[in-house]
């Protein structure tokens, strides 16, 4: 009901977030992941350090460049955004992407277009937003089923921005 009228009218930003479930489990894969990581640069180290042979140093060498390459795109190259846990709206301006660790701001300029996915692992299909400019490696982001109703309402609000803009 209010955030209908949000959707109608208003100039604050407003907040949509995805099920404190989905939320849980994003954090739960990212720090599972960083984790695991390290674990893998360990045996990247040993491999480096302690083989005898020079195809054991440079397997140790690539799984070592494979987690780092990791890291970098999810953190500096913004891929750990293109499924949020949180998107704030500033109707006109742009939103906020949230995720673990990162917040990024995507003006409503670059925004392209707002449609919805199937996929035949969930009951319930979700939305896909494309956007005109890549934000490191970010070219898309997706509004996970599990936002909801918060997630059809914010992506009605992002194509009424489309709408509004074009």
């Amino acid at each position: 009901m209010g955030q209908n009228a949000w959707i109608a009218n208003s100039d604050k930003p407003k907040l949509f977030k995805a099920s404190r479930i989905w939320e849980f489990n994003v954090w739960g894969a990212m720090i599972g992941g960083i984790g695991g990581g390290l674990v893998l640069l360990v045996i990247a180290a040993i491999l480096i350090f302690n083989s005898e042979s020079p195809a054991g140093k440079l397997e140790g060498m690539i799984l070592g460049l494979t987690i780092v390459a990791t890291l970098l795109a999810l953190f500096p190259g913004n891929l750990i955004t293109t499924i949020p846990v949180a998107v704030e709206l500033e109707s006109g301006k742009g939103l906020y992407l949230v995720a673990p660790l990162k917040k990024l701001y995507i003006p409503m300029e670059e925004v392209r277009e707002a449609r919805d996915f199937f996929s035949a692992w969930t009951p319930t299909p979700g939305t896909v937003v494309k956007l005109s400019k890549r934000h490191g490696l970010l070219k898309s982001f997706s509004i996970h089923w599990a936002f909801g109703e918060e997630g059809r309402l914010l992506a009605q609000a992002i194509q009424r921005e489309i709408f509004l803009r074009g």
